[in-house]
């Protein structure tokens, strides 16, 4: 796993201000460094109350994601001593159960890191940030549209994006060279990708030594879908039925299950559905291209020889890619919800956002952000841009109360796909029923 600089405080503060001073109409109202408290905000250090006020925030991560998140604690409070913030963390895995047990016990954190907000804003466990926005004169004009659209419920902001899941495809260029073929570029096909993981795919004895391409199938057909000008549901926010039996839907499926069961250009199932297993292979030079995140550059930046880039994700119908991230909330029954929206704003703000920049996992929500030196000029030197330009063909990914019930039932019924057991049309017209079902049961 990827290690983090132990950066001093004063010199991560450096780094911020200088990569990352914007004229305040690209950030709202937000200024670097913080000087004049907002509307709502608390006071500034001259004004420092005699016991600061606790907040308690709340996130998922591994270790270094943790290490990341207390350096921000102490660049808020040195900014912000009148409140002090003291975190619950767990990893991924054991996350949401520990957010339901909170809640269960009446103890929420104040602030969360959280995912599929509709789930938690139907149950009235979150506070509606429209209100706070409207009374401070939020300006949300730095923020990419689509991230802000994947937080909504019933056309209200419920949480503030922290990140894109912007996703391009990684190529190996040593790879690339060794085979005579030019580097990919920006309005490649489909056909393209596939004509080119085939020329890059090995094999000796009958056994592939170098695949071609590998594509993390769970949850992400949805994107394969989109590019082929198919939809998913009739409503992305409020569906009644799927439209997953459309021929441009079935097309995608089949088409990304083709790769792996005709071509033969990828890892099997098993092997690819996780990004770990796709970024393993790629660091060890087994792998040309890789579909994937800006998670995966610290672990490929620090591989010895490795020389690689990224380009956008190819195209059929339509251009588009991911809008969608998690973000971070306010419960609705902190005590302390002015402070918490001081702390909320912070971590969208300039600074905060570029704190967590730095670290060369994420693209930035903010765009001045991502426009900055601090992710543009991430070493080593590789084509930064794209993933900026990948975030603008965003489309917010579907987003209802119960839609990872609903996404479980389509991944499980394609794993028969993926592994060339039946065809993209079978297991569609399988589980259309008993997603439309569902659907109806959610909508109740």
């Amino acid at each position: 796993m990827f290690s983090i600089s132990h950066l001093k405080y004063a010199a991560l503060t450096l780094i911020i201000v200088a990569s990352v001073v914007l004229p305040a109409a690209c950030v709202g109202n937000e200024t670097l460094p913080t000087t004049t408290p907002q509307a709502g905000e608390s006071p500034t250090p001259t004004q420092t109350p005699a016991e600061p006020e606790t907040i308690t925030w709340s996130y998922w991560g591994d270790p270094w994601e943790a290490e990341v998140n207390q350096r921000l604690v102490t660049v808020f409070e040195a900014d912000y001593p009148n409140i002090k913030v003291e975190t619950r963390h767990a990893p991924w895995t054991e996350y949401f159960n520990k957010v339901e047990e909170w809640w269960a016990n009446g103890t929420p954190p104040d602030v969360m890191f959280l995912d599929y907000l509709p789930t938690y804003a139907s149950r009235g466990l979150l506070e509606n940030l429209d209100p706070y926005i409207q009374r401070d004169n939020y300006s949300l004009t730095d923020f990419y549209p689509g991230l802000l659209e994947y937080l909504k419920y019933k056309g209200s902001l419920f949480g503030l994006p922290r990140d894109n899941d912007t996703k391009v495809i990684f190529y190996n260029k040593t790879l690339f060279d060794e085979a005579g073929l030019p580097y990919p570029t920006s309005g490649w096909t489909w056909e393209d990708l596939r004509q080119t993981a085939i020329k890059l795919t090995k094999s000796e004895d009958g056994n592939i030594t170098q695949y071609g391409f590998a594509y993390e199938p769970d949850d992400w057909w949805l994107l394969w879908v989109h590019q082929n000008g198919g939809e998913v549901y009739d409503n992305y926010s409020n569906p009644t039925k799927t439209l997953m039996d459309s021929s441009e839907a079935i097309e995608a499926v089949q088409w990304l299950a083709n790769l792996t069961n005709i071509d033969k250009v990828t890892p099997p199932y098993d092997v690819q559905r996780t990004s770990l297993n796709i970024g393993q292979l790629f660091q060890d030079g087994k792998l040309a291209m890789a579909f994937g995140n800006h998670a995966l550059v610290p672990a490929f930046a620090k591989i010895p020889g490795l020389r690689w880039d990224v380009v956008g994700l190819p195209q059929k119908v339509n251009r588009v890619n991911a809008a969608g991230g998690s973000g971070y909330v306010i419960s609705s029954a902190s005590k302390h919800k002015e402070a918490a929206w001081t702390f909320l704003k912070w971590l969208e703000g300039p600074k905060g956002q570029a704190v967590f920049t730095e670290t060369g996992v994420m693209v930035p929500a903010r765009r001045s952000v991502g426009q900055a030196d601090v992710f543009l000029k991430q070493q080593p030197p590789h084509n930064a841009q794209v993933f900026l330009e990948e975030t603008e063909l965003g489309r917010p990914n579907p987003m209802f109360k119960g839609v990872q019930q609903v996404t479980s039932l389509f991944n499980e019924a394609f794993v028969p796909v993926w592994k060339g057991q039946m065809t993209a049309k079978e297991a569609i017209d399988e589980v259309v029923p008993r997603v439309d079902n569902l659907l109806s049961e959610l909508s109740q």
